[in-house]
């Protein structure tokens, strides 16, 4: 698997854990986030209005910017 792959399929994993939050809002992970680069994975979170606990998920994993 490659990083970028790694990345999507732990940003949907959160997307799942965070279900009721996704659905209530009619948005998917992928739209609230920019992943950027291949060899070293950076996530920037786009939508501010993510509640803590869900930035915090994405914080922990990646560098975000």
């Amino acid at each position: 698997m490659l990083d970028d792959e790694f990345a999507v399929a732990y940003l949907k994993a959160v997307e799942k854990k965070h279900k009721d939050y996704f659905d209530d809002s009619k948005l998917g992970i992928m739209n609230c986030v920019v992943i950027k680069g291949k060899a070293i994975i950076s996530v920037s979170i786009t939508n501010d209005d993510l509640p803590l606990e869900i930035k915090h998920d994405i914080e922990m994993m990646f560098w975000v910017e």
